[in-house]
């Protein structure tokens, strides 16, 4: 189908919004990021009311770790999910992905707590995977202290990436303390010249450009280091004995080749998960729920999916 005409509004929005600013590969990391703070209003716009929201931190490897804490009015103890925001590694934080967490909040009925681990280029691989393991860690054993008794995990693009090697680095050690995992667009192997980067993914039309990924990717891998490794690229892991996971890709999306490939590799090796491609929908859709209608219904099948993972 086309993208979706609210899509298409947004679109053009943004753009006035950015007006003649370069394409983020041509940015350094502090221009993409005073860049991507100019949009927030409309990514954050029409966010719904959420009993609590109060920003928080916990112990991580490198001093603690900020994290925003969402609470829509569940008893204690309850579910939560650990939310794993987006933004290439380089990118976005808790302020960029209020909206969304309040979102699957309202929608799920479960807690969220959202970490703000640290970024590259100044924090490369494998610092961010590192803060989101400790901030779960820390977590299962003290949750109970904010409220919290179970937990599933979810994350956009770079954090689809980040959640599921999280999943990984648990299960390696023994551990196992979360019971699903919700992966929207992620970004799981640095291959561009996929069917999706072929695609869409030559200019920015639809928000994310191969050439935006090339950039992200120089920032998150050091020189010298594979970026096949299996915990920057989990679409080379592993994947057996993980919680059940919900991958979705966005139909005009240049990494949903990524997310196709991840559910092949999981159907033929009958491990459990479920996929959903959002037809008519673009990278960075998740934002948008506010305005396009279409988005709100998926929410709701990513949060329902959360919710039975989580109270199952």
């Amino acid at each position: 189908m086309a993208v979706d005409p609210q899509i298409t509004i947004m679109l053009e929005r943004i753009a006035a919004v950015a007006g003649g600013t370069p394409p983020t590969e041509r940015l350094s990391p502090a221009e993409a990021r005073r860049g991507m703070a100019a949009v927030l209003p409309l990514l954050n716009e029409h966010a719904p009311a959420v009993a609590r929201v109060e920003d928080r931190s916990l112990p991580g490897p490198a001093g603690p770790i900020a994290t925003r804490f969402y609470d829509p009015g569940t008893a204690d103890p309850s579910p939560a999910i650990v939310y794993i925001h987006g933004g290439g590694w380089v990118l976005c934080d808790l302020d960029s992905h209020d909206g969304v967490c309040r979102e699957l909040a309202q929608r799920s009925g479960l807690k969220v707590v959202s970490i703000g681990y640290r970024l590259a280029p100044e924090h490369p691989f494998p610092a961010p995977l590192e803060d989101c393991v400790a901030a779960v860690r820390w977590l299962a054993a003290h949750g109970r202290d904010w409220g919290i008794d179970r937990m599933v995990i979810a994350g956009d693009s770079a954090g689809a990436n980040l959640a599921l090697a999280t999943l990984l680095v648990l299960r390696d050690a023994g551990e196992q303390p979360l019971r699903g995992a919700a992966l929207v667009y992620g970004v799981f192997a640095p291959e561009h010249d996929t069917p999706s980067h072929l695609a869409y993914g030559g200019d920015n039309r639809y928000f994310l450009s191969t050439a935006e990924m090339e950039w992200f990717w120089g920032h998150y891998v050091p020189a010298g280091t594979d970026r096949r490794t299996p915990l920057a690229a989990p679409l080379y892991a592993d994947l057996a004995d993980l919680p059940p996971l919900y991958l979705t890709a966005a139909e005009y999306d240049c990494l949903r080749t990524d997310s196709e490939q991840l559910a092949y590799r999981l159907a033929v090796d009958r491990r459990p998960h479920e996929f959903r491609l959002w037809r008519g929908m673009i990278h960075a859709c998740l934002h948008m729920a506010g305005n396009v209608e279409a988005m709100r219904t998926e929410i709701d099948h990513l949060a329902a999916f959360l919710r039975r993972q989580a109270t199952a």
